[in-house]
C-alpha cells in the first residue's frame, strides 16, 4: 500500500446520502449533491445516486464534464457558480442548469442558445445572510423582469440562496421566508410559477430536521453533511450519520527520542497535501506541532511531555511509532477536498 493515502468508505457514505435524502423527501425536498470537495469521484458519485440522490452539483466545469461523460445526457447537473463568461459556450453543452447573478452573463450565454437554437435554465442567487454571491433581495425582481423580457431562451427555474460559506452569521428562517416572499411577488405580477426555490446548504439542516424549515421551500444543496456528517450552522454531528466516511494515513520517516520516549516523530505529508488545521490526529497522546511544504512535525501533548522533562512518567505507557508505521487522522470539510484534490494522495475505496 502507498501513503498517504485516503481510504474512502462507501459504506458510511451510503448511509449519510440514504438518510439525509430519505429525511429531506419526507418534507419534499430534492437534495443535490454537492461533489466539490470529492472532485465529482465516480466512485463515490455512484453510491451517492444508488441512494436516492437524483441532482448533482459542482462549481466547477471540470468535474462537471467528468459526470457528463460518466452518466450520459439524461442526469440533471447544476453549475453551482456563476459561470465564468469564457467557459459559458462549454458550459452549455454540459449543464441542465447553471446558478446565475450577472446580467452580462446571462446575455453571453441566451446569445449562444440563439446561435445554438437551443434554451438553458438558470436559477438565480440571491444574496441575504452569506456576503457571499447573489443579488440583492430588492433588485431581484428588476432583475427576473430583464430576463423575463429580453432572454426568452433562458429559462428562469429556481431562486436560490446561501449561508455560512463566508459569513458566520447562521441562516434565518426570515431569510428563508423573504425568498419565497419574492417568489410570491413574481408569480403575482408576472404570472410566472418559479419551480425550485432552493433554500441553502447543510447550514439549514436543523431546520429541515424539526420541521421549522419554511413551507415553499423544495430543494437544498448538501455536502458536508452527507460526506462529514455535520450540520455547519453549529457544526454538530447530524444524528444517525457516520463522521469518519473519510481517513487519512501517513507514514513516520523520522522519530525523535528523550529519555527513552518518542517525543516528536515526522511523518510524510504537508501543506502541499492537506494543511494540518484540517486534521484531526487520532493518537490521543500527540498534537501536530509544525508543518512545512512536505514535513509534519508531531509531538507529545504538553501534559506528557512536561512528566517526560520531570521525570513523572514512570508507569505510563506511551504509543511508540516507528519509522514505516502509519498515522490515521480525521478529516474536516476542507482537509477531505485538499485530499481528494492532491494527486499525492493516493484513494483507496472500502466496500
Amino acid at each position: 500500500m502507498s501513503f498517504p493515502c485516503i481510504k474512502i468508505n462507501l459504506r458510511k457514505i451510503s448511509n449519510n446520502a440514504r438518510l439525509i435524502n430519505d429525511r429531506c423527501a419526507l418534507k419534499g425536498i430534492s437534495v443535490v449533491a454537492v461533489t466539490k470537495s470529492i472532485l465529482a469521484d465516480i466512485e463515490i458519485v455512484k453510491i451517492l445516486k444508488k441512494s436516492g440522490i437524483n441532482i448533482f452539483g459542482d462549481s466547477r466545469l471540470e468535474n462537471l464534464v467528468k459526470l457528463r461523460k460518466y452518466f450520459g445526457y439524461g442526469q440533471e447537473l447544476v453549475l453551482l457558480r456563476t459561470p465564468m463568461i469564457s467557459e459559458c459556450e462549454k458550459m452549455l453543452d454540459v449543464c441542465n442548469t447553471s446558478m446565475q447573478t450577472e446580467l452580462s452573463t446571462i446575455k453571453t450565454i441566451s446569445d449562444i442558445c440563439e446561435r445554438k437554437n437551443k434554451k438553458h435554465n438558470i436559477i438565480l442567487m440571491v444574496e441575504m445572510d452569506d456576503k457571499r454571491e447573489g443579488i440583492s433581495a430588492r433588485r431581484t425582481i428588476p432583475f427576473f423582469d430583464e430576463i423575463f423580457k429580453k432572454y426568452p431562451r433562458i429559462k428562469i427555474k429556481g431562486l436560490a440562496t446561501n449561508a455560512r460559506c463566508i459569513s458566520k452569521r447562521r441562516p434565518r428562517i426570515n431569510s428563508i421566508e423573504n425568498l419565497i416572499e419574492i417568489k410570491k411577488r413574481i408569480s403575482s405580477r408576472y404570472g410566472y410559477a418559479i419551480p425550485v426555490v432552493s433554500g441553502g446548504n447543510s447550514s439549514i439542516w436543523k431546520y429541515i430536521e424539526d420541521n421549522s424549515i419554511p413551507e415553499g421551500i423544495n430543494e437544498v444543496r448538501i455536502g458536508e453533511a452527507i460526506f462529514i456528517g455535520n450540520e455547519t450552522s453549529g457544526y454538530e454531528k447530524i444524528n444517525g450519520t457516520f463522521s469518519d466516511s473519510f481517513i487519512l494515513e501517513a507514514e513516520v520517516i523520522e522519530r525523535k527520542i528523550k529519555k527513552g520516549f518518542v517525543y516528536k516523530f515526522i511523518i510524510a505529508l504537508g501543506i502541499q497535501d492537506v494543511p494540518c488545521k484540517h486534521l484531526i490526529i487520532q493518537n490521543p497522546c500527540y498534537d501536530i506541532i509544525a508543518q512545512s511544504s512536505d514535513h509534519t512535525v508531531i509531538g507529545l501533548k504538553k501534559t506528557y511531555l512536561d512528566g517526560l522533562v520531570k521525570n513523572k512518567m514512570d508507569g505510563l505507557i506511551l504509543p511508540e511509532p516507528e519509522v514505516g508505521d502509519r498515522i490515521i487522522f480525521g478529516l474536516d470539510y476542507f482537509g477531505l477536498m485538499f485530499s481528494m484534490t492532491s494527486p499525492f494522495i493516493k484513494k483507496i475505496y472500502i466496500k
